[in-house]
């Protein structure tokens, strides 16, 4: 399982400083709604970690509930020119557009409330009560602080 002290402990390794509290469990939005379908059934998910410098992604195992020692995406707050964030059913749309004014990578992060019976609240357990969840936890915070950096 990966617990917050497990996600700070790989990005600090990475040469990461992440920012307590700023981890959330995201995947990819969907880019129709065949690929939402699709996503019910299979699809992958990372931690998503406000960093000093960056937001960092690192990639869940498909076999644990552990994150990998790899960085699947970094995006330098210096290249990113604003981030939309906004309900989208029973999850978050994360919209974040990048310097090149085409580029805009989607994401979406489970809300809260249910993460116990969803994917989010499966990686990211804090102990084996199956109810205490970094993603829960993490949320409101993060994406506060994400429509702060979105609004500069």
């Amino acid at each position: 399982m990966a617990s917050t002290k497990r996600i700070i402990q790989v990005l600090e390794r990475l040469g990461f400083e992440p920012e307590e509290n700023k981890s959330i469990v995201v995947s990819y939005a969907p880019i129709n709604l065949s690929d939402k379908i699709r996503k019910l059934f299979f699809n992958n998910f990372y931690s998503f970690s406000l960093c000093k410098e960056s937001i960092v992604m690192l990639p869940f195992s498909t076999m644990w509930a552990d994150v990998k020692k790899e960085v699947a995406l970094e995006l330098p707050y210096s290249s990113i020119l604003g981030i939309e964030v906004e309900e989208d059913g029973l999850s978050y749309r994360i919209d974040i557009k990048m310097e090149d004014e085409d580029e805009v990578i989607s994401l979406m992060a489970q809300q809260g409330e249910l993460s116990e019976l969803r994917s989010s609240g499966a990686y990211s357990l804090e102990d084996w009560t199956f109810t205490n969840t970094w993603h829960k936890n993490n949320l409101k915070e993060t994406l506060k602080a994400l429509k702060e950096i979105g609004g500069k």
